[in-house]
């Protein structure tokens, strides 16, 4: 491993280095968030028009803008980065935004949210049991939410073989050791936790949400400039992407 190291939170990406990296790597073609887990959080979040909208790891508001021109009636985000959320803070109106650590994060609001997303985030986090309760206390009778993390199968050990950043394959070690791993990401080594497929299924539903979508990022060449790269990335799921839901009684 090359680069410091640190835990998630307000210490990596308001690093100097690191929110520039961040910022690159989002903006290149093709990048995998917006070909391989946006369009599914986008589908699984629906009609936002007239909705209140919490975000958990709103980073720099560029989901939260596309929450408001969706029609969401309220946006707020959570976010542990103040470099995150300044650069948010430019570009999200109307929109509240709160600077703290998800890993310590208490719903303020019981009942308030008609959607809650936690996109690319939840992998970072210790507990995700509490993490949960909170979001059930959060969310309105009938609410939704929407989780991404990266996949498991990438999670389980960090080790494949990659092409122009496309990986052909990953080697799956450890798959159902839950906890922490260390990846290389924007030129540091940054702690994950990993958690198999079912744990995700398992805690949601004893949580007491009803799972209705699941997607492990199936390519879509309407997504992609570059056809290659969309055949490319059929080889290897990178995100897995949840929707459950809070019983409406």
């Amino acid at each position: 491993m090359s680069g410091a190291t640190f835990d998630y939170g307000p210490d990596f990406y308001d690093e100097p280095t690191v929110f520039p990296r961040y910022q690159e790597a989002r903006a290149a073609a093709d990048e995998g968030n917006t070909t391989l887990e946006e369009p599914y959080v986008l589908a699984f979040v629906g009609d936002l028009r007239g909705r209140t909208v919490l975000d958990l790891g709103c980073g720099d508001g560029t989901f939260g803008a596309s929450v408001l021109r969706a029609g969401a009636d309220r946006y707020h985000g959570v976010d542990g980065s103040s470099r995150m959320l300044a650069a948010a803070a430019a570009r999200l109106d109307p929109a509240t935004l709160e600077r703290t650590d998800l890993n310590a994060w208490t719903c303020r609001e019981p009942g308030a949210w008609d959607v809650v997303t936690a996109r690319m985030v939840v992998h970072y986090l210790d507990d995700l049991p509490a993490l949960l309760r909170e979001v059930r206390t959060a969310l309105a009778p009938g609410g939704r939410f929407v989780l991404s993390v990266e996949h498991p199968v990438v999670t389980c050990a960090y080790d494949g073989d990659f092409h122009d950043g496309v990986p052909s394959e990953m080697r799956v070690r450890g798959y159902f050791d839950e906890g922490e791993r260390a990846c290389e990401w924007l030129g540091s080594s940054v702690r994950k936790v990993h958690r198999p497929v079912e744990t995700y299924v398992s805690e949601l539903l004893g949580a007491g949400f009803a799972l209705t979508g699941l997607s492990e990022g199936r390519p879509v060449p309407d997504n992609f400039r570059d056809p290659r790269t969309c055949e490319a990335r059929r080889a290897v799921p990178m995100y897995l992407t949840i929707r459950a839901e809070k019983p409406a009684g």
